[in-house]
């Protein structure tokens, strides 16, 4: 949408907005919404005797619809059976119909300011950083926070530059220069403005915004081709939009696509994040054989390292870094170095490598497995060269232990039923084993079983309640 576009629009919406007004939210026969503010400090302004008729939405749904056909500033962007999205001049429309909603409704968004970048008080260096050397930005925030409105003053940056810039956005709803050509995928494929934009080469190309997985592979083919490029993403934290890319994109690369973040809240830029691929050993783990490649994520308002990016067993885990009062990587506790999810990958990892039934327990970079007596041997291999594999697979340091050393859980049981056909064993725990996940080491076999919400496991397999009866079994501090 150019500016003279945004100069010269004045149409049937103008009289339902004034100065203040970001938002007007309609639906039929309740009454009219509006939000006033500015980015993150919006509130809804309702005028209960101002009441949006069925009939007076319908009419103005059909004026808005002539505006397209007549109109050179305007388009309707998306069309589709029960919804359509029109960009009429400054106006970004969304049209709902009954059933996909539970009446007819029409959303109406209009930029309240353009701003400037030196209104946004910029640090010389954080300023500098943007202008001459990010290349793969992403502006990212909570809906409303602004993160459009800073886009569009970090391109006029670019354009008194002489740059060659170019938009991808759905709907088109940036306040731009007429010099800047604006694509939308509701005419063209993602294929189509990739090869678009992969001949006509720009010097930097506005993503507003990445949503899904073709929005994250297109942001990834054209950075690694050398354009430069400003992503608009939704996230509610700064550290969120990074974590949206791990599974779209190969963990290597994500800082060669991704170097800088900045997180904008109430319309101010909160934190600036940029990301550094290194070979290190993670924070919190003590062997320099699990030195491994590990994306630093540092502040560079706070000039300090906040999280660190690595693959542990198959997870990618993203983890905080702790640190001192003088900003230095504090040594998280054990339990703060693998999280559940990291866990849960290790022990699929191991389930498909351990001929056995197995347990494990992770002390900070070391794992304690325990299996069978007569399966020691094997897991450990000739020469250690078994258990050698599983540590470079898994990423840890491996002691192999039997079930005889596992750890117990000492708490009172009580055992019921089982006796009749068709009648389940019941084992009672504190309640405050509820809801679960136990180890009970039968014989020379785990059995895992989770409780209910009175903890109680209930066993209906009749060998294994046969098994339990004659055998007995004992309880694995987890």
């Amino acid at each position: 949408m150019s500016e003279n576009a945004v100069n010269n629009a004045g149409f049937v919406l103008d009289h339902y907005f004034d100065e203040q007004t970001m938002s007007l939210h309609l639906k039929a026969n309740r009454p009219i919404l509006r939000k006033k503010g500015k980015p993150g400090e919006r509130k809804p302004v309702v005028d209960p005797n101002e009441i949006m008729t069925k009939e007076g939405l319908l009419a103005l749904i059909d004026e808005l619809f002539r505006e397209v056909e007549t109109r050179e500033d305007a388009f309707l962007e998306i069309n589709r059976e029960l919804s359509k999205v029109l960009q009429v001049g400054p106006y970004r429309i969304v049209i709902v119909y009954a059933p996909l909603s539970d009446g007819i409704e029409m959303t109406v968004v209009r930029p309240v300011k353009k701003m400037t970048m030196e209104e946004y008080n910029l640090d010389p260096e954080l300023f500098d950083l943007l202008r001459n050397k990010a290349q793969g930005i992403l502006i990212s925030g909570a809906p409303g926070s602004g993160k459009s409105t800073f886009a569009g003053a970090l391109i006029d940056v670019y354009h008194a530059d002489n740059h060659i810039i170019k938009t991808i956005e759905s709907p088109r709803d940036l306040m731009l220069n007429d010099d800047i050509v604006q694509y939308s995928f509701t005419y063209g494929s993602h294929d189509e403005v990739r090869d678009i934009l992969l001949l006509s080469r720009p010097d930097y190309t506005i993503y507003d915004e990445v949503r899904n997985k073709p929005d994250f592979n297109l942001y990834k083919d054209l950075r690694l081709t050398g354009i430069g490029l400003v992503g608009v993403i939704h996230a509610t934290k700064p550290i969120d939009s990074i974590q949206r890319f791990i599974g779209s994109v190969e963990m290597g690369i994500i800082p060669q696509v991704i170097d800088t973040v900045l997180f904008i809240d109430k319309g101010q830029v909160a934190e600036v994040l940029q990301l550094e691929l290194t070979a290190k050993v993670p924070e919190g783990m003590l062997s320099e054989e699990l030195a491994r490649p590990v994306i630093v994520v540092s502040s560079f308002l706070q000039k300090k390292p906040l999280y660190e990016i690595y693959t542990f067993g198959e997870q990618v885990v993203v983890m905080p870094i702790q640190t001192d009062e003088k900003g230095n990587p504090k040594t998280p506790s054990k339990t703060q170095v693998v999280s559940e999810y990291a866990k849960e990958g290790i022990q699929r990892k191991l389930s498909q490598n351990l001929p056995c039934d197995f347990h494990i327990q992770i002390k900070g970079s070391e794992l304690e497995l325990y299996v069978p007596e007569y399966y020691k041997g094997k897991v450990i291999g000739k020469g250690g060269a078994g258990i050698n594999g599983l540590e470079k697979e898994i990423g840890l340091r491996i002691h192999v232990k039997t079930f005889s050393e596992l750890p117990l859980l000492d708490v009172k049981v009580d055992i019921a039923g089982g006796n009749k056909k068709n009648e389940p064993l019941v084992i009672a725990l504190p309640q405050e084993y509820a809801n679960k996940t136990m180890a009970l080491l039968v014989d020379d076999g785990l059995l895992y079983a989770k409780t209910n919400s009175q903890a109680n496991i209930v066993i209906n397999t009749k060998e294994l309640i046969t098994l339990i009866r004659r055998k007995g079994f004992v309880l694995v501090d987890n």
